[in-house]
């Protein structure tokens, strides 16, 4: 299938994406029962979109494209109450986090979608592990050659990005040492991590051009970067967040991309060179590790300074970008989280040290989603 053209899109407007978990009380397990769900509210959505991922354990929102996180927040809300109707009559609930803490990979279905039959068939049991659960973000581009500047501008800070959400310290079972453990079930696929360098959309066409030629991908949704241009929307996707325990923190790690996207593409601080991402898998390693308290090196100089320090830099960065496009909460919700401390991944160890099972903590998780914003 061929590229298709970048189509032009209003910039700095948002489209974010949720992957969610359907548990099923009293055991808090991975419920299979996404269609059921989905079939119950598809006729009440009135903006966005609930559909199915990859396996029956999992549930996407999506919403339309909004100006603001102010639209982005309404239609989330309006979408949670039309899934928490449903959910409640089917006797499941919903939750975040990046991982369902004890859930076992064997079990889980592939949704019936001729595309994921033919991934199942490609990567076999990877696609069952890949139970695991993201925040996306969309942001929206004039141009092909402003959305490759602002991928690779976005790319420099995916380690804040991942470390803001990480939620997926524990995986069938076990404590991973991880704050983010889901990125991990990525490694074991072809596309992962960093994109191939370009320097303009011209380059990437000729890039998806070798690739499409090799017979190895059919269109540009078989390549699944950190960062990806989606030119059919008009936009570039970040992909690497953990989905967040609550509506209201996902809304202000959207509010932050847009806020940075912004900054980046009107004050253009950057003259990318891939140079400048020798060390992106090696950040990208200690945000995943030790979340806000990694360690990020700088390729150029040598300094080392941890995750949170530098947030707290950019933060102060946007905040102007910020003002502008309406999103300040956001900037001041995440500044005033890196002020006390304490990351969601953090929280979810802090609740199993004082006494916590992974049953009550799941438990705990569908209360915080059913409550937020």
């Amino acid at each position: 299938m061929p590229l298709p053209d970048f189509h032009s899109s209003e910039p700095f407007t948002l489209g974010v994406e949720l992957e969610l978990q359907v548990v099923n009380p009293p055991g808090y397990d991975l419920s299979q029962d996404s269609s059921a769900l989905i079939d119950a509210v598809k006729n009440d959505i009135k903006a966005g979109e609930v559909k199915h991922d990859i396996t029956e354990s999992m549930l996407e929102i999506a919403t339309g494209v909004c100006h603001n996180i102010d639209q982005v927040a309404a239609q989330f809300s309006a979408m949670q109450q039309s899934i928490l109707r449903a959910a409640a009559k089917h006797h499941i609930q919903i939750c975040g986090g990046g991982t369902h803490p004890f859930q076992k990979w064997q079990r889980q279905q592939v949704c019936e979608d001729e595309r994921y039959n033919v991934t199942l068939e490609r990567f076999g049991y990877l696609i069952l592990q890949a139970t695991v659960f993201g925040q996306h973000v969309h942001v929206g581009c004039r141009t092909g050659d402003e959305a490759i500047y602002l991928l690779h501008g976005l790319s420099r800070f995916v380690p804040h990005f991942i470390a803001l959400a990480a939620s997926s310290p524990y995986m069938q079972g076990t404590d991973t040492k991880f704050a983010s453990s889901r990125l991990n079930i990525f490694s074991g696929f072809p596309d992962n991590g960093l994109m191939p360098w370009v320097n303009s959309w011209q380059e990437f066409e000729g890039l998806f051009r070798r690739l499409s030629h090799t017979s190895m991908i059919d269109s540009i949704k078989d390549l699944h970067w950190d960062i990806r241009p989606s030119p059919h929307f008009g936009t570039v996707e970040v992909r690497v967040m953990d989905t967040p325990l609550t509506l209201a923190h996902a809304i202000n790690i959207a509010g932050l991309i847009q806020a940075t996207s912004h900054w980046l593409l009107t004050t253009r601080p950057y003259k990318h060179q891939e140079k400048d991402f020798l060390l992106y898998r090696f950040n990208r390693f200690q945000a995943c590790r030790y979340g806000l308290d990694g360690i990020l090196t700088d390729v150029h100089t040598g300094e080392q300074k941890t995750i949170a320090e530098d947030l707290t830099w950019l933060l102060e960065q946007v905040a102007p970008s910020a003002e502008k496009l309406g999103a300040s909460s956001a900037i001041q919700e995440i500044t005033l989280m890196l002020k006390q401390g304490k990351s969601e991944a953090q929280r979810m160890r802090d609740f199993i040290a004082d006494g916590g099972s992974l049953i009550s903590l799941v438990q705990k998780h569908a209360e915080l989603w059913a409550t937020s914003p």
